[in-house]
């Protein structure tokens, strides 16, 4: 159960960075998302293309303090899944979960037809 949340957050970790990339060199990025997208970027003024660079920087600052948090988060949970799951049970925890068993093997039972 916590696999899939560790990958998301090695996932996100990754993602963050890559933020961080894109934010501390706005320019290079700039243009690469123009070429990707085919479109010459002939018409803007310099004034226009440091602003939309400085916009891009902040988005991606933003976004790698997100990206951030979500990655730290998802690995104290994962930590908190694994120390949970390596933990004693206690009786009663036992017990319901017997009796949870119990009950999904009846419902797993295929029931008989009643005429």
């Amino acid at each position: 159960m916590p696999i899939g949340l560790a990958i998301a957050s090695i996932l996100a970790l990754f993602v963050s960075f890559w933020a961080l990339n894109i934010a501390r060199d706005p320019r290079l990025w700039r243009l690469w998302w123009m070429d990707l997208i085919g479109v010459l970027d002939m018409d803007s003024d310099r004034q226009l293309r440091r602003s939309q660079e400085r916009q891009m920087s902040f988005i991606c600052y933003t976004l790698f303090a997100l990206l951030l948090f979500t990655s730290l988060s998802g690995a104290f949970w994962t930590f908190d899944l694994i120390q949970e799951h390596k933990r004693e049970k206690t009786r009663f925890e036992r017990e319901v979960e017997r009796s949870q068993r119990e009950i999904e093997k009846v419902n797993s039972r295929p029931q008989g037809l009643a005429r």
